[in-house]
């Protein structure tokens, strides 16, 4: 029964599949700049790798944080088809669910309450802890996951003791210690060079949940080892190109090649 048992009394179906729905969605900050105009979207459990890429400001932070939750939608609406559970993330009773159900990854960016642990391996038993989650199974998630992503040199180091890529990979396997039915990912391969970049990048795409992630690094979408199925381009906070990775990286680059003219003839004025 595991450790919803434990909470509920009984074990609800978790959810194996995810669908993501945007309508006519969007997000203003409260200090008045638009982060995402209105955007109509779907991603169903069939888009098992789906990359966003477009400019610094373009609006890729925002669209993925309307995806996972953290943030609610101040036009349109946000849905998330969970079994046959359908939440909306601006709904209180809803926002825990979406939590569980995707797991958020932002950069290299772990749990605070990591640092204050004394090792790694304690700091991602801990929260299953106060979940109940009986031992046995805690040490089976870990397991898997520190195996996984190549952890379990470094299991007993503090977290301030890792290397770049290994706080990327800590921050993707706490993000898959609850098992979400999908992982929502904020560059999760930012500020590492090319080799740390391929090592993050195949330990993330060859675990078993699909990926929904933001990039600048136009090369890895194309990568057939890691089977992007779908690449969305951003830019001017809405979305400007939906398909697959060469025709999107084809169209981001003519994109950039735009903006450089267009600046430089700016400039000439």
């Amino acid at each position: 029964m595991g450790f919803f048992h434990a909470l509920f009394g009984k074990a609800p179906e978790r959810a194996s599949q995810v669908t993501f729905s945007l309508e006519s969605a969007g997000h203003t900050y409260t200090d008045g700049n638009v982060g995402l105009t209105a955007t109509t979207l779907t991603i169903t459990p069939e888009d098992r790798r789906v990359a966003v890429i477009g400019l610094n400001g373009a609006g890729k932070t925002t669209l993925l944080k309307l995806l996972d939750g953290a943030l609610a939608a101040t036009t349109g609406s946000v849905r998330i088809q969970a079994g046959d559970d359908t939440l909306d993330p601006a709904v209180k009773r809803d926002r825990k669910r979406v939590e569980d159900i995707v797991g958020r990854v932002r950069r290299e960016e772990i749990p605070e309450s990591y640092y204050r642990a004394a090792t790694i391996l304690e700091a991602i038993e801990e929260p299953l802890k106060r979940h109940k989650v009986p031992e046995a199974e805690r040490q089976a998630i870990i397991g898997n996951l520190f195996a996984h992503f190549g952890m379990n040199p470094v299991a007993h180091q503090p977290a301030s003791a890792l290397d770049g890529e290994k706080r990327h990979l800590l921050a993707i396997a706490s993000a898959l210690s609850f098992s979400p039915a999908a992982i929502v990912a904020d560059e999760p391969t930012k500020g590492l060079d090319e080799v740390g970049s391929a090592h993050v990048a195949k330990a993330l795409f060859g675990y078993d949940k699909p990926v929904i992630f933001a990039t600048h690094d136009v090369d890895l979408i194309q990568r057939p080892q890691y089977d992007i199925t779908r690449t969305l381009v951003v830019d001017d906070h809405h979305i400007v190109f939906d398909g697959a990775p060469a025709e999107a990286a084809a169209f981001y680059n003519d994109l950039i090649r735009r903006r450089y003219e267009e600046a430089k003839q700016l400039g000439n004025a």
